[in-house]
């Protein structure tokens, strides 16, 4: 095996040459500090500081660091999830409390009905905009009516919704096609962003898309593209009781790489640093910093295979276990990710009611890769594409795999596709008339149900989805039926059961998708003197500015 990884660390090194001084620099320091580091990010225990009364410093400016744009649109219905940046400015209709049960927030009460087909949910009094306008369930009903029919992500979160009634001022029912187990977790997600119908109505959508109003204890003061954006806190916030407006002013500042965030860190230009990559991270919490990650949001890297093409190695689900069996996921994160990513056998983490403890998954199985190879006809190998979108910088994963590939006969082309050709079915998983394998990863937590539903049910293949399978040939009915039987279930244990049930056809029946690893979705680098207590070291899909402490050493 030594041999084989010093192969992925050469790729790696050729892939790098064209890198600047810097970069060749920080990648040194990355080899020195991955030697020294193999504990996993989920063992990871921060320094232990808490926050208090008495410790608390109140006031004065908080700057939090990103390396991408703010966010694409700061309009719930057109944003792709960009909840750390837009955190202040929004508030959810339901919130995960500190014990992970979700319970209403900007709803007074939130209420399903299995027998009726209804959600019916009833408006906080009190609430009210940023601009001043009450929040009623009149506007209620226009933000969940909006994003349904216009947001990009609608057919995840309101898919089984037929429509919404206004009953009586306060309260709005939401009726169903068919029973749907994840509604509440969609409201505390995008779906559950409430925007100002009174800004929509006198500015109209485009300047919503650039303009957020949203109930949260800040608002946007100013926002230089590309550079940063200020939040300033509203000094009319509905919820005094709360009183979670800490700062009076926070800075989010794009840092065009890993060597200016690091060293804004250490000159104590940043509070806090939402990206960089594995290498920074270890060598940032060596120095002192803290690391907090989200309690229950994970990004899973799949292997997913594209079979339509008629006579493709990868119709024979033999092929596809062989792949599985010959990846060593776990020394990728080991040597790849300094051991700060994790693996688990399927499309969930352990601990959490998804997770299936009987996958027996995929160990690192050379010989039985091999053998596979072999009774399926090909023990000479064959020859194919992988493929990835150029934006999710997964350069290190794909030369792994494919030298992985190689010791058991498969000549893996890799192919790196743009953000537009990316973002496009075919471009994605091919154009139909190439047997390939795809390389993709997306964000699940409690919505894993739905996410299911998108990516591996019989809906991926309706026109129009962008699901992981949209292009595949591996559709098997008692995996469609167990991970409807999930959605449409009308209690916690029927649905956990049924999604168990699709965790074992998903991995160890018809390995249709090998998940490669898992990260935590939402990971943060802090100052020493910076305790997150719910911002992101949350169970939350969405950042709480109100939890995130500057205190004294």
């Amino acid at each position: 095996m030594k041999k084989l990884f010093l192969v992925i660390l050469i790729a790696l090194l050729a892939m790098s040459l064209f890198a600047g001084g810097a970069k060749e620099e920080e990648k040194s320091a990355e080899t020195e500090s991955k030697a020294q580091n193999a504990s996993a990010i989920n063992e990871f225990q921060s320094s232990g500081l808490k926050a208090t009364d008495a410790n608390i410093i109140r006031g004065g400016k908080l700057v939090l660091g990103t390396t991408n744009e703010v966010s694409m649109s700061y309009a719930p219905w057109k944003s792709r999830g960009m909840f750390y940046n837009l955190g202040g400015v929004y508030e959810f209709l339901l919130m995960f409390d500190e014990e992970g049960n979700i319970v209403p927030y900007l709803l007074e009460s939130f209420e399903g009905d299995p027998e009726k087909l209804t959600y019916t949910l009833k408006v906080r009094k009190g609430v009210h905009f940023s601009d001043g306008s009450e929040f009623t369930g009149e506007v209620l009903l226009w933000n969940l009516q909006h994003f349904k029919e216009v947001a990009n992500t609608s057919s995840t979160h309101f898919s089984s919704v037929e429509s919404f009634e206004l009953v009586d001022p306060d309260t709005v029912v939401m009726h169903l096609k068919e029973w749907n187990s994840q509604i509440p977790f969609s409201l505390n997600n995008l779906a559950g962003m409430m925007y100002s119908k009174k800004a929509f109505d006198e500015h109209g959508a485009d300047w919503c898309l650039e303009h957020p109003v949203g109930t949260g204890p800040y608002v946007i003061k100013e926002i230089v593209k590309d550079s940063y954006t200020i939040l300033v806190k509203d000094e009319n916030y509905w919820n005094k009781a709360n009183q979670p407006a800490l700062y009076d002013e926070i800075e989010v500042r794009i840092y065009g790489d890993n060597m200016a965030a690091q060293a804004a860190l250490l000159n104590g230009d940043c509070d806090v640093f939402n990206g960089g990559d594995y290498g920074m991270k270890d060598r940032m919490i060596k120095q002192g910093f803290n690391l907090y990650q989200n309690k229950m949001w994970n990004r899973v890297y799949f292997l997913i295979f594209s079979s339509e093409v008629e006579g493709s190695p990868f119709c024979d689900e033999r092929v596809r276990k062989a792949v599985a069996y010959a990846i060593n996921s776990q020394e990728m994160i080991d040597s790849l990710d300094y051991g700060r990513t994790f693996y688990t056998n399927q499309y969930a983490v352990e601990g959490t009611g998804f997770y299936n403890p009987n996958v027996k998954g995929y160990e690192y199985n050379v010989a039985k890769a091999k053998e596979l190879m072999k009774e399926a006809g090909y023990e000479n190998g064959f020859k194919t594409k992988l493929i990835v979108g150029t934006d999710q910088k997964l350069d290190r994963y794909m030369v792994a795999i494919q030298a992985y590939m190689k010791e058991i006969g498969i000549d893996c082309e890799l192919v790196y596709l743009d953000n537009a050709a990316w973002q496009s079915t075919a471009g994605i998983y091919g154009d139909g008339k190439t047997s390939c394998m795809v390389l993709c990863g997306h964000g699940y937590g409690s919505n894993l149900v739905q996410q299911a539903v998108s990516n591996f049910s019989l809906r991926a293949k309706e026109e129009g989805s962008v699901g992981m399978m949209n292009h595949s040939a591996i559709h098997p009915a008692d995996l469609d039926a167990a991970i409807m039987a999930a959605l449409s279930a009308t209690d916690d244990e029927t649905m956990y059961k049924n999604m168990q049930e699709a965790e074992y056809l998903l991995i160890d029946k018809y390995m249709i998708a090998y998940p490669v690893l898992t990260a935590y979705y939402d990971q943060i680098i802090t100052q020493p003197n910076i305790v997150d207590e719910g911002f992101c070291n949350s169970y939350n899909r969405g950042n709480d500015f109100s939890k995130l402490f500057r205190v004294k050493l």
